[in-house]
């Protein structure tokens, strides 16, 4: 969550990562540096080039603009760059009942009893979906989508978090958004409208409703990310009134044999 980048906890260890080790049959790990950071450049370095994993996933502030030519310096692990993420935000206020719009879209929060639709949506809206493990030849394409749809069926069932989906008129079921909370705010984890309903503004009217429910719930902020070449995705997050707040280089470090 965005959390990660915004929160220092002064200490930096690769974090193991059961579910992705388990999905890809290889060990897995990540490692987050927030914004504020002390840590030096060489510092980080120095624990990449020393991870046991076969894949460290690290997530770093694009301002460090040099740490990459000590990334490429490792001796004992190669890495390279498998995206760019991209974090947006917006203040939310709450919708009165003059100024709420007539979709001909419906919203529904989600219930267990959706998770097949959900899982199925999934399949589809992430069977594309660029993204960093896309870049990693090691990392089957099948196990990807497979990761996505996890993602989302488990989503569906942490009480913790809320999950919506969005309709048609006569009640079919084309798009869902999954929402986690904590201090910061309400952050969009996983988002979409299946590809047949796109170019219609189902995407527009699920993000405009969720905004105004979330927003009549006292949420004060909406998080949101993708990565950087999603232009399609950012477009309607900028015409809905989102800003910029940061971005992050994804790298994958490896072991060299």
């Amino acid at each position: 969550m965005i959390s990660d980048f915004l929160q220092n906890s002064g200490v930096l260890l690769p974090t193991h990562s059961r579910v992705e080790s388990e999905r890809f049959g290889i060990d897995v790990a990540r490692l987050n540096i927030p914004i504020d950071s002390p840590a030096s450049d060489i510092q980080i370095a120095r624990i990449c080039n020393e991870s046991s994993a076969d894949i460290l996933i690290l997530r770093y502030p694009s301002t460090r603009n040099r740490l990459a030519q000590s990334l490429a310096d490792l001796s004992k692990a190669q890495a390279f760059q498998a995206d760019t993420l991209v974090y947006f935000s917006k203040d939310l206020v709450p919708i009165t009942e003059s100024s709420k719009t007539n979709y001909k879209w419906k919203l529904s929060i989600a219930s267990p009893n959706d998770n097949s639709i959900i899982k199925a949506l999934s399949q589809i809206i992430f069977q594309d979906y660029p993204n960093h493990y896309r870049s990693n030849h090691r990392l089957g394409s099948q196990s990807i989508v497979d990761g996505y749809v996890e993602w989302a069926s488990f989503g569906l069932a942490d009480s913790a978090k809320l999950t919506v989906i969005v309709e048609t008129p006569d009640s079919k079921k084309i798009g869902f958004a999954l929402v986690s909370f904590d201090e910061n705010g309400a952050e969009i984890e996983l988002n979409g409208v299946h590809p047949k309903f796109h170019n219609q503004g189902v995407y527009s009217v699920l993000l405009q409703m969720l905004m105004g429910y979330l927003a009549n719930q006292k949420i004060d902020k909406l998080s949101i990310s993708t990565q950087i070449q999603n232009t399609r995705a950012i477009r309607a997050w900028v015409k809905a009134g989102f800003n910029l707040e940061f971005s992050l280089n994804t790298f994958h470090i490896m072991p060299r044999y």
